[in-house]
Formats: C-alpha cells, sequence, structure tokens
C-alpha cells in the first residue's frame, strides 16, 4: 500500500533496498498516522462539509513522491482539494449541489471507516479532477464526477459487510488493503467499484458517463473473446461466483440525457446479459432509475412500435430541412426516444425501478438552538428562585412565610426562561448564517498561528468559535428583548405617563439582562469545552452560577441602581430640552 500519487516509481525508490525499506516504513507510518487523525476527527462535532473535508486531510498523504513537481505536490493534498470541489463557483447550480453531496459522503465515509481511501493513486486524481477540471469540456470532470457519484450513492444505499470498506478502482490481483475483500482474480479485470454486502455477495461496478460508452463497451465485448475485453472479463468473474460466495456485477451510466439508442440493440444488450447474469435483476442504472436488461429490450420494441406510424411524416420534415440528404431511420430514434425519458414519454409506459437521490446528511443544530423549552424553563425558575432565596436571606426574610415569594419568583422565572429558549431558537439559524462562517474561520486561523498541530484540533477550533459567538450573540439579542420586555410590564404604570424613573429601571434591567445572559453563555461553552464526557452538563451549571451572580451582584453592590439612575437623569435632561 502506498500514499503516493504517481504510479511510476522514482529512483530513490529502486536505488537500494534499504532505502525501499525505509519508504515502505514511512508510508506504513503515515497510514497509521492518518488512522490516528481520522479518529480524532470522528469524535468532533463537524457540519458533514467541514467533517468531509478533515476526512479527506487526514485520509490522503500530503507527501507526494521522492523528487515529484509542483503539480504532484497539489494532487497529493486532498483536504484542500475537497474544499476547493465545495467551492467551486464555475459550476452550475445542480452541478455545484452533487458536487457538495458527494464529496460530503465520501468524506464522511472516510471518518466512518467504509471506505478506503489508500487503495490507489485514482481516488486522489478523481477527487483532484473534480476540483480543477472544466466542467464544460466534460472528460476528466464527467469521468471524476461519474465514478465518484456512483461510490457516493453505494455508501449511501447499501449496508457493507461487517469488517468490509468499498474498494475505489480496483485492479486484478491489486493488495485490497483495509476493505476486507479477497483479490480479484480474473486477470486484467478493472472494477471501478468493489463491495462485498451484508448478505454476502461481493460487487463489481463498471462505471461509465454516457449510455453511449457502455454501448460501445458492450459492442466490443460482441466482437472478441470474452477474456479480452473489459465487459466480457467483468462477466467471467460474476459467473465465477458460488451459492456460498455470491457475486453480481453492476453497470452504471451517469448522465441520463445521453443517447441511448444504441444501448438499446440486440445484438449490445445480449452481451449486457451474458455479463450479468440474470436479464431480470435491475444491474443497470442509467441516471436515476435503475432497469434489467429485458427491460431495456421491452423499450427498444416499443419505441420501434411508437416509430413506424409516424416514421413517414417526420421523413418528410427532415428532407425538407436537408435537401439532398439521405434519411435514416435511425434520424427519427435521435430526436424523439433518445434518451429512457423520452422513450416513457413517448410510449407511455413506465420501465425500471426510480432511484432514491443522494441523502442529505443530518446537520448539526445551528449552534445556540440546542437549548429546548423546557431547559429553558428549568434554567429560568432555577436563576429567579436563586435570586429571591438570596435576597431574602441578606433581609433576614427566608422562612416559610415567603416560601410563596420563592414559588411565584420561579414560576415566573420559568415562563421567561421557555420564552427565551423558544427565542433563541428562532433566532440561531439566522445569527449563524450571519456570523458563523467568519468566527469559524477566525478560530481556525487562531488555533493555526499559536501552533495547533492537530487538524482534528484546529477544526474543533474552528467550531468552538462558530458556536461561542453564534449563542453569545443570540443568546444576548433575546436575553435584551426578553429583560426590557419583562421590566417594562413591571414599570407600565410609570411608562404610560412618561416616568423618567420607569424607563431608566427598564434600562437597567435590560443592560443587566444582558450581561447576564452573555456571561452565563459565555462561561458555560468555554467550561463545557473542555470538561471530558460531562462537559455540557458542567458548562450548563458553572455557566448558571455565573449568570444569577452577575444578576445579584449588579444589585448589591448598586451598579444596576446606578445605571437607572444615570438613564432616569438622562431621559429627565432630554424632556428639559421641550
Amino acid at each position: 500500500m502506498s500514499l503516493a500519487i504517481d504510479d511510476a516509481p522514482s529512483a530513490s525508490r529502486t536505488s537500494t533496498t534499504s532505502t525501499n525499506d525505509s519508504r515502505a516504513a514511512d508510508d506504513a507510518a503515515l497510514v497509521a498516522a492518518a488512522q490516528a487523525r481520522i479518529a480524532q476527527v470522528a469524535c468532533q462535532p463537524l457540519d458533514p462539509a467541514q467533517r468531509a473535508v478533515e476526512g479527506f486531510r487526514a485520509a490522503a498523504s500530503t507527501r507526494a513522491p521522492d523528487g515529484a513537481g509542483v503539480d504532484a505536490q497539489v494532487r497529493a493534498d486532498a483536504g484542500a482539494n475537497a474544499r476547493t470541489a465545495l467551492e467551486r463557483s464555475d459550476l452550475s447550480p445542480a452541478q455545484a449541489k452533487q458536487v457538495r453531496q458527494v464529496i460530503e459522503h465520501l468524506g464522511n465515509a472516510i471518518v466512518d471507516g467504509r471506505i478506503d481511501p489508500h487503495i490507489n493513486n485514482t481516488f486522489r486524481a478523481h477527487l483532484y479532477d473534480l476540483a480543477t477540471a472544466d466542467p464544460l469540456e466534460g472528460g476528466k470532470f464527467q469521468g471524476a464526477l461519474a465514478q465518484m457519484t456512483r461510490a457516493a450513492e453505494v455508501l449511501d444505499r447499501v449496508q457493507l459487510a461487517p469488517g468490509t470498506r468499498l474498494g475505489y478502482d480496483v485492479g486484478a490481483r491489486q493488495p485490497t488493503g483495509r476493505t476486507g475483500l479477497p483479490l480479484l482474480d480474473v486477470p486484467d479485470i478493472d472494477a471501478d467499484l468493489y463491495f462485498r454486502t451484508a448478505d454476502g455477495t461481493s460487487h463489481i461496478e463498471s462505471v461509465k458517463v454516457g449510455s453511449s460508452t457502455l454501448a460501445a463497451t458492450a459492442k466490443d465485448a460482441g466482437a472478441s473473446p470474452a477474456a479480452r475485453t473489459q465487459l466480457g472479463r467483468q462477466g467471467l468473474w460474476r459467473a465465477a461466483g458460488t451459492p456460498q460466495e455470491p457475486r453480481s456485477l453492476g453497470l452504471f451510466v451517469l448522465d441520463k440525457h445521453s443517447d441511448f439508442t444504441a444501448l438499446t440493440a440486440g445484438k449490445n444488450l445480449d452481451q449486457l446479459q451474458a455479463a450479468v447474469g440474470d436479464a431480470d435483476a435491475r444491474r443497470v442504472v442509467i441516471g436515476d432509475r435503475a432497469y434489467s436488461v429485458n427491460e431495456l429490450r421491452a423499450m427498444g420494441r416499443d419505441a420501434v412500435a411508437e416509430a413506424r406510424p409516424n416514421v413517414d411524416a417526420f421523413r418528410a420534415q427532415w428532407e425538407a430541412k436537408n435537401p439532398g440528404a439521405r434519411f435514416s431511420p435511425i434520424e427519427y430514434f435521435k430526436a424523439n426516444s433518445s434518451t429512457p425519458d423520452q422513450v416513457m414519454a413517448r410510449v407511455g409506459k413506465q420501465y425500471g425501478e426510480p432511484q432514491p437521490p443522494l441523502s442529505e446528511l443530518p446537520r448539526p443544530t445551528a449552534p445556540g438552538a440546542g437549548r429546548t423549552a423546557a431547559g429553558g424553563g428549568a434554567a429560568g425558575a432555577a436563576v429567579s428562585a436563586g435570586i429571591t432565596i438570596v435576597s431574602l436571606a441578606r433581609n433576614g426574610q427566608l422562612d416559610m412565610q415567603h416560601a410563596g415569594v420563592v414559588a411565584g419568583e420561579a414560576a415566573r422565572g420559568g415562563a421567561i426562561g421557555t420564552a427565551a429558549a423558544l427565542g433563541e431558537r428562532a433566532i440561531a439559524p439566522t445569527v449563524d448564517r450571519a456570523i458563523g462562517a467568519a468566527a469559524q474561520r477566525a478560530g481556525t486561523a487562531v488555533a493555526a498561528r499559536v501552533g495547533t498541530s492537530a487538524v482534528a484540533d484546529t477544526a474543533a477550533a474552528g467550531v468552538a468559535a462558530r458556536t461561542l459567538a453564534t449563542r453569545v450573540v443570540g443568546s444576548t439579542a433575546v436575553g435584551v428583548v426578553v429583560s426590557a420586555g419583562v421590566s417594562a410590564w413591571d414599570n407600565r404604570a410609570g411608562l404610560a405617563h412618561g416616568d423618567s424613573k420607569a424607563i431608566g429601571n427598564v434600562a437597567a434591567d435590560t443592560a443587566v439582562g444582558a450581561a447576564s445572559v452573555a456571561s452565563s453563555v459565555a462561561i458555560g461553552a468555554a467550561v463545557g469545552s473542555v470538561v471530558p464526557v460531562a462537559g455540557t452538563a458542567v458548562g450548563a451549571a458553572v455557566g448558571l452560577v455565573v449568570g444569577v451572580g452577575v444578576a445579584y451582584g449588579a444589585q448589591i453592590s448598586g451598579a444596576r441602581d446606578a445605571i437607572a439612575g444615570a438613564a432616569s437623569s438622562a431621559v429627565d435632561e432630554i424632556k428639559s430640552w421641550f
């Protein structure tokens, strides 16, 4: 197993046995380090895109072969290529969404141990093409997108056998690394994807961009002995399966809009059937539908039947537009039945089985939105009860006669806490969109500058900064509104008459409430991030104590009254102007 990007051996690899041994040891160390970093990333609360990038970064070598140039270095940096692919601005909206989903699924599969990225160089090469190749030119970009899309679909839809991983672009007798799969035993066979499902069946899949390419592969298979063609060798491998160790061959075409007229030709379908075996099994996927060979035959027959009564009229129109040109019936099919969707629309029938789209990976709730209404109510009740108890004790009134006061304040605080929690959940996504990304970048940059070396650590620092900033801003904003509303209700009589003292009270209560909430959230989040296992609970408890302390401290220190007095004086001064 090698983490090198280029297949050609360098001079330093072949010069001496000691050099080879040293290189092998280095590669083994890199793989071991990669596995350790993957384990770190797996424990981090990252969103799917960030988790995918860190998975690619941790799993793929950032060291190119000895003596390699800049291009090889760039290809080797899988983390940077994953990020570049996610951030491409030259893709159509549909392409951008597809690339994002593919990167997220594959990168997360690395972290989750469901695909082996070290099996060969093609996986990283395709990622590089997905990040850099021109999407309008097809070729590299479309080829990479096709194979990586199908890999993401397999990982999204099937349950792999325990102890196995998906193998990517596996060749004959090629070591299968950590996939847990046996060597492919047919000479010169290639498998774009190789995996085993939970039922014990081994699968290989062949991936094409367009239907015409699959048709050409089938045509080649019909012109030569099976062992000399790609489809023939894949069929030989499938046929060597046993009831105890069954094998399956799947064929995938990315572009359902490509011309599949040639694919429905009888001779080509005969070759597909010979390769996949069961003519009724839906093992040919074209875009978003899976078809059996017999369904493809039926589509071809029905398309011909539909064409018979209509081809003469079409021919007249065609010849009028192309004077002197010789008409071929294939022109009718290219214009009217060149894709599965067109055939189904023309004949009024459905064939095959729709395939589910790639799922959206679950995303963590927006930072700050994790506080439930029940939790907010409990915290509010605790804060109010705590402040009331301390206040009564200070005045020598902590007795059964005032128990109702404590209960009443706790109930009021619970109601306020519930409203605040609901407000936080509502505003958190907006705040995250406004400042979350900037806070995460800043946190990651600071962690990098202070010398954090582990990928997972720098990523976690960015996520922590985003969470903290979003929670503090969002919760404080809600705290301001709630504090102002409660104080306004308490001072409603004075406010109705424009009393400056009432206005000062509202201003002071709002300021103290905002400071209490901000300090509670900030300290609670900070403590929760450093205390292992029970960090969230410990942080919440500490934050609650801090919040109570700030609120009560503002009262007993006179700070709250000072703010109220200053605000009241300011109001009186403004009134004197009129």
